[in-house]
């Protein structure tokens, strides 16, 4: 599963990784985008959420989106639902717009998801 982030300057990386992973176990793959009271995609750079939804769906991602004011718990919940056991998470910029009440998506993730592999995709400096 991959976990979009509507704000970021792209989530191709992050997109090829998962989808690589799950060619490699033979497994499903999920794009997937939480939407928040706190986190409007309409405020986010549609363009580049449209352009990562594309890109997603040419990798052969299932796109699926969620509405909650717990992103990460959002996510973890889906990721069960679905027998989920590794997540692919781009991370966060320390000043970063996704930051959920002090942490970022990533590292609620890191300390939150128990049972699931973590892989936490790196962003480029000065973007």
């Amino acid at each position: 599963m991959a976990c979009l982030t509507a704000r970021s300057s792209g989530n191709s990386e992050l997109l090829r990784k998962a989808s690589e992973a799950a060619r490699e176990n033979d497994g499903e793959f999920y794009a997937v985008l939480v939407d928040s009271p706190r986190n409007r995609v309409r405020n986010a750079r549609v363009r580049t959420l449209i352009d990562d939804a594309i890109l997603a769906s040419y990798l052969g991602a299932k796109i699926v989106w969620l509405e909650s004011s717990d992103v990460v718990a959002e996510l973890l919940h889906f990721a069960r639902q679905s027998r989920i056991v590794r997540i692919f998470v781009k991370r966060d910029r320390p000043a970063s717009f996704s930051r959920l009440f002090g942490r970022t998506v990533y590292s609620g993730l890191l300390n939150r998801a128990e049972g699931f592999r973590i892989d936490v995709v790196g962003f480029e400096r000065g973007n």
